[in-house]
């Protein structure tokens, strides 16, 4: 049976946001047991892991799928991004999930990758290293609703003013890691830009995986290559930025 090795980064699970649990789930159920996955951070969002306990975390149908595709014999890893980097121990215990390390390398099929989630290579914003501390993650956790619903509304207000000046700020950064990798990587897959891109004709080919708000984007590679997939659905919950597609193969149902 031919194995296919799936990586999927930022879905950003949260409770009140039900479609991404909802296609993120259905998209599982394609993976068979004998295949491999790998969550390239930001398996859920800060909002979900910081404010739900274990028995309210394994309420969400993506993360019970997640568990029974580890308990049927399925190869799952993830990588911890800035949302979620706290959540490491709960992946494990919970999903079986293997933790990845960034910068992450693995051979497969011959190809030789490198992983991270993004977040670290220099073009974030300082004030955005705060988020990423156990002092916010735990602290937002006790905040009651009436203070951290207005707070989540600021931060995705300030993230949403600028993003597509971010996203490129980030896209520069990327590919200038990414060519620094010639002659040692095949292809670098990278996560925290929400905006799917493929850079297929670059060396190393760079793939930045996208985010799970208003569409699902994944990479799959097996024998027959390497495939970048955009599947959109309008019933996302954040306005769609284009994606970049630079890849003849690329899927967009």
């Amino acid at each position: 049976m031919t194995v296919a090795h799936y990586f999927a980064s930022d879905i950003h699970l949260r409770f009140d946001r039900a479609d991404r649990d909802r296609r993120f789930q259905a998209w599982l159920s394609r993976i068979r047991p004998s295949d491999s996955l790998v969550i390239v951070g930001d398996l859920c969002d800060f909002w979900m892991g910081s404010r739900s306990s274990v028995p309210v975390l394994m309420r969400s149908p993506s993360l019970q799928a997640l568990a029974a595709f580890r308990g049927a014999g399925g190869s799952l890893a993830i990588m911890p991004g800035n949302h979620d980097i706290w959540m490491r121990d709960r992946y494990e215990t919970l999903l079986g999930a293997r933790i990845l390390h960034e910068p992450h390398e693995m051979t497969v099929l011959g190809r030789r990758l490198r992983l991270v989630h993004g977040h670290l290579l220099g073009a974030r914003r300082p004030w955005k290293a705060i988020m990423e501390s156990q002092a916010f993650f735990r602290g937002f956790g006790l905040l009651p609703g009436s203070v951290a619903r207005p707070l989540d509304e600021i931060l995705a207000w300030r993230n949403n003013r600028g993003l597509l000046a971010d996203e490129e700020r980030h896209l520069k950064v990327y590919r200038e890691y990414a060519g620094s990798l010639a002659g040692t990587t095949d292809l670098v897959i990278i996560g925290h830009v929400h905006r799917p891109v493929d850079d297929h004709h670059a060396n190393p080919r760079l793939v930045v995986l996208g985010g799970w708000q208003h569409r699902s984007s994944y990479l799959v590679i097996n024998e027959e290559g390497v495939h970048f997939h955009i599947e959109n659905d309008r019933a996302g919950d954040s306005p769609i930025a284009p994606a970049i597609d630079s890849d003849p193969g690329l899927s967009s149902p």
